[in-house]
């Protein structure tokens, strides 16, 4: 045994670090090697051919219900021809190393990773068409990649807060298209029920359970993948503040992934 112990520290020495190197920096797993594209200005979704079915199913749940058209407002509601128009902002967070993420996305070169945190604006206009019933609508893009959502929503109030109802209920039932990429055909549909207390007529936090149900069709000439359909679970909190004709909102969505939305509107 005594004589073996130098071969066997030998052996460790060499060992030891090529296994941390195998793990990269701090023993982490080595980045994936980007997809890149060199006509490209941004990270764009463009499938690869190593793209699984399994990571394409992933990707399904995840982007789908992220970008899904979200809550953002109490389930009170504006009142007959009460407009809304405002602009959202909203922040996720994912796994960009992941083949979901990874095999997904074509990058302008080796060094422009997509990042594990995303940002968007969003356009939303809401009108209430009658006391109890509220239409909506978004748009936004990412600018200069390819895929940008376009979003319907339907508000109706069940319980108004009165002096003898203690909160206000609503249900509510949105569709989202995913736009510009030509390697899926996605759609999403949500459906909420939120319940909210407004005090001193200016502060209405909120809660939500709610469904996303996402379909995809895959449209690439690159891989053969079967269409996708995932349901997503989610809860919501909300806050939102009136002052004057102004809105101010904040939200936390909890589901596959959590995003974070606020929320500035003109309310007429």
């Amino acid at each position: 045994m005594i004589t073996n112990t130098p071969k066997v520290s030998i052996a460790l020495m060499i060992l030891i670090p090529a296994a941390a190197m195998a793990h990269g920096p701090g023993g982490h797993p080595p980045d994936p090697n980007l997809h890149v594209d060199g006509s490209l200005e941004e990270c764009e979704v463009h499938f690869a051919p190593e793209l699984t079915q399994a990571s394409f199913g992933r990707f399904v749940r995840e982007f789908g219900s992220v970008s899904a058209f979200k809550l953002m407002a109490p389930p009170t509601t504006l009142g007959q021809w009460g407009v809304s128009i405002g602009i959202e902002y909203m922040a996720f967070g994912m796994d960009d190393k992941s083949d979901a993420w990874n095999d997904t996305f074509a990058h302008p070169d080796t060094t422009h990773e997509l990042g594990s945190s995303q940002e968007f604006p969003k356009l939303k206009l809401r009108v209430g068409v009658s006391e109890k019933v509220d239409v909506g609508a978004f748009f936004t893009k990412h600018f200069n990649a390819n895929y940008g959502w376009v979003g319907v929503d339907v508000k109706y109030r069940l319980l108004e807060q009165t002096d003898r109802m203690p909160i206000s209920l609503a249900l509510r039932g949105a569709y989202t298209k995913t736009l510009f990429v030509s390697d899926m055909d996605m759609h999403a549909g949500s459906f909420e029920v939120a319940a909210g207390r407004t005090f001193w007529g200016v502060l209405t936090p909120y809660l939500a359970l709610g469904t996303d149900m996402v379909v995809a069709r895959e449209t690439s000439d690159t891989v053969d993948l079967h269409h996708e359909t995932e349901v997503v679970p989610h809860a919501i909190a909300g806050l939102e503040v009136k002052y004057w004709h102004l809105a101010f909102g904040a939200e936390a969505n909890l589901g596959t992934l959590t995003s974070y939305q606020v929320q500035v509107a003109g309310v007429f």
